[in-house]
């Protein structure tokens, strides 16, 4: 099930959710197909493999919203800034290696962002007619994931254990606090 939700301090709303049997093949084509299906709304697509859970998503769209707010932002899209912060990146080509897609991915994470609930949600349900199944267990982390996304992020279980509580729960935290850091590193 989607998850959708207000930004506070904005008048952006996101839609946020997994799918499952996507062929992207030729990726700029891919895109502009969504593009167009979702317009005017915006949207990012990521590889879901490198996503931990929606709450890393929607963190990353606040700050991104907050970056362009504060005239911070280092894209001049606030799509790619959402992707920026999901990185926790500052250089748009390593979020894209990170993060983006590539013609093999197979499960995706699709962020809409609109000027209401249900224009969000809208947008969102007709792009995923284009990519696949609504699924979200491809955003949720387990172990082999919690272990991949340790390595693509360079977190260490150091850095986990001091911040203690659930493993899970832990880099969720520490993905979400590295974004929002962002712009103290500029």
């Amino acid at each position: 099930m989607v998850r959708t939700a207000g930004i506070k301090g904005s008048d952006w709303f996101v839609c946020i959710g997994g799918l499952s049997g996507v062929a992207v093949g030729d990726v700029d084509r891919l895109l502009n197909r969504v593009g167009e299906a979702v317009s005017p709304c915006l949207f990012q697509l990521f590889d879901a493999d490198l996503v931990a859970g929606w709450e890393h998503l929607y963190f990353a769209a606040v700050n991104a919203v907050k970056a362009f707010q504060s005239g911070t932002a280092v894209s001049k899209s606030l799509a790619i800034e959402t992707l920026l912060y999901a990185s926790c990146q500052d250089q748009i080509a390593e979020a894209f290696s990170i993060l983006g897609i590539s013609p093999d991915t197979e499960q995706v994470a699709l962020l809409v962002m609109a000027g209401s609930p249900e224009e969000a949600e809208q947008a969102f349900h007709q792009a995923s007619r284009l990519l696949g199944v609504e699924d979200d267990s491809v955003l949720e982390v387990d172990g082999e994931k919690l272990e991949r996304l340790m390595r693509a992020y360079s977190v260490s279980d150091l850095a986990l254990e001091a911040l203690g509580g659930p493993r899970r729960e832990a880099l969720v935290r520490l993905l979400i606090e590295r974004g929002a850091l962002l712009p103290a590193r500029r």
